[in-house]
């Protein structure tokens, strides 16, 4: 029996802040992670105009350029196989949130999974955050992204408000109502009755 041959290790990958010339390759991941999200959910997460990645490489070019963001690429034998997106976003009254760092985008290729660079990417965009002053870190992900749910979680993070989307019937057309212990039926929506805004209540200012 010829012995096993030994697998050859991975090489790890080096993360580092992105440079200008890394952009064309973060706005294919980028593009890749918005087409994820809509394949996910497309009733909630719209799919920019193709193509993306021009769009994507602006954005992220620009924001590479704040004071306010963190942009991080990983890079593996020359080839960027991820990528991490964040930044600092003040109070939040709507959402009751205090100053946090915000986890926007976290990318890793499929050949560059399982062997803990999600992770990586996630605590060096932690430590840039708080280096900016950042006293937590906030990030949103996907009901239907199970993996990176558990890879989150496994980094200390937990739920604290949970997203909910009901899709409503375009005008004109009919809804489902349906009341406790009926079946459902069909009532017609008004053709044009304005709805009157409910009265916010004043907020102290921030």
């Amino acid at each position: 029996m010829a012995p096993a041959r030994p697998r050859t290790a991975r090489a790890a990958a080096t993360i580092r802040e992105a440079r200008p010339d890394d952009l064309p390759a973060l706005a294919r991941l980028g593009a890749r992670l918005a087409r994820l999200h809509h394949d996910l959910d497309p009733d909630r997460f719209f799919l920019p105009d193709e193509p993306i990645e021009p769009a994507y490489a602006w954005w992220l070019g620009k924001e590479r350029a704040s004071r306010r963001a963190v942009v991080l690429a990983a890079e593996r034998r020359g080839r960027i196989v991820g990528y991490a997106y964040g930044r600092i976003e003040p109070r939040d009254w709507n959402t009751l949130r205090e100053r946090s760092g915000v986890g926007v985008d976290l990318w890793v290729e499929p050949a560059a999974r399982r062997a803990g660079l999600g992770a990586r990417l996630v605590e060096v965009l932690v430590e840039k955050l708080a280096e900016r002053g950042a006293p937590r870190v906030v990030l949103h992900v996907a009901a239907r992204n199970e993996r990176a749910r558990r890879v989150f979680a496994g980094l200390g993070f937990r739920e604290t408000v949970v997203e909910m989307a009901r899709e409503l019937a375009p005008p004109g057309r009919g809804r489902a109502v349906t009341a406790p212990g009926k079946r459902a039926r069909t009532a017609a929506a008004p053709a044009a009755t304005p709805v009157r805004p409910r009265a916010r209540r004043a907020s102290p200012r921030p």
